[in-house]
């Protein structure tokens, strides 16, 4: 008999929460009692959030009883979330940090590439997820780890306007709108114009932007692969959706790019797509899919391969790994 169990969001009022709760329902997660828990909640603020068709009220996180909670995810890194997330973690929920609240995490864990080292972190009951493209890179690598020793990553990150979340698309758009109506623009999630332009990441010359330090810290985290060099540069485009990554692998010795191709087409998270131009409006909108493409032999290396990886993050992204984490959870721990 199926085993039920009360869950919580925690920063319920972040525009990821109905994304969530969408998965569940997808999923048929068993569900008891869903608890929502507002952080910046003001006091007429009425929740929008809607399970199975109705709507959720916020809870108040004091009369949550979370010794009965078993699973929480953690969407805020707002101080007030932290606080609510710890005392829960205290009293036996098990937190999925799905925004990396706690900088100083020292494991990563992704349902399709690690999900062996949760029975390692269960007794902390502090689960964390990497970035969305941390986890399909390493998904990537993982793979083609099992038979190959890489050597070498080189990751030209191109980020769409929805890596800053639905605050960088509404830029976007009132940007390209204000541009071509001869109006200036004055940006506000982005540093400089992203409309008709493009905005490499900044950081301190010669070295490296947090975000490109984190996705290489992450991705060799999340394969215990410290020594792997994982080389990343990274500029924001102007697209609404479909951050895609141009990857140059290089290994040991020589690379099979017909065994590279049969695994990745094989795998169930991977759309190999080949013979056709691949474009986030053509290949990413609302697919769930990581798309694989331009698979292809470096001209100057036996022991290289390129390819593009291509994916719509909030489709693909955290949310799916974190729910997934918490199937593991109830099934195997819980």
């Amino acid at each position: 008999m199926q085993q039920f169990h009360n869950v919580a969001i925690i920063g319920a009022d972040n525009e990821q929460s109905q994304q969530l709760i969408e998965l569940l329902e997808q999923h048929q997660f068993p569900v008891a009692q869903l608890f929502a828990v507002a952080v910046e909640q003001q006091d007429d603020e009425e929740s929008t959030l809607k399970w199975q068709g109705q709507a959720i009220e916020f809870a108040d996180p004091q009369l949550v009883n979370w010794s009965e909670v078993s699973v929480a995810w953690l969407l805020s890194t707002d101080d007030a979330a932290l606080d609510i997330a710890e005392q829960a973690c205290q009293l036996s929920t098990v937190i999925i940090d799905v925004v990396g609240a706690k900088p100083e995490a020292l494991s990563y864990l992704h349902a399709a590439v690690n999900p062996e080292q949760i029975g390692e972190f269960i007794s902390e009951r502090w689960l964390t997820c990497p970035s969305s493209l941390a986890g399909q890179l390493a998904l990537l690598l993982h793979i083609i780890q099992q038979d190959v020793e890489l050597e070498r990553v080189e990751v030209n990150a191109m980020l769409s306007a929805a890596n800053k979340g639905k605050a960088g698309v509404d830029e976007l758009a009132g940007q390209t709108a204000r541009l071509l109506n001869g109006l200036p623009v004055e940006p506000a999630v982005f540093s400089q114009q992203l409309a008709f332009n493009l905005l490499p990441e900044h950081a301190e010359v010669g070295s490296c932007s947090h975000f490109e330090q984190q996705l290489s810290e992450q991705c060799r985290a999340l394969l215990r692969t410290p020594e792997l060099m994982v080389n990343v540069s990274a500029q924001h485009v102007p697209v609404f959706y479909g951050d895609s990554l141009s990857i140059h692998l290089y290994a040991t010795y020589s690379l099979d790019l017909l065994s590279i191709r049969e695994w990745l087409s094989e795998h169930p998270a991977f759309d190999l797509v080949e013979g056709e131009v691949v474009t986030p409006v053509s290949n990413i909108a609302n697919n769930q899919s990581i798309v694989i493409s331009r698979l292809r032999q470096n001209p100057h290396s036996d022991k290289g391969v390129n390819l593009s990886l291509m994916a719509n993050n909030p489709l693909t992204g955290q949310l799916t790994n974190a729910l997934q984490l918490a199937e593991i959870l109830v099934k195997q721990y819980i």
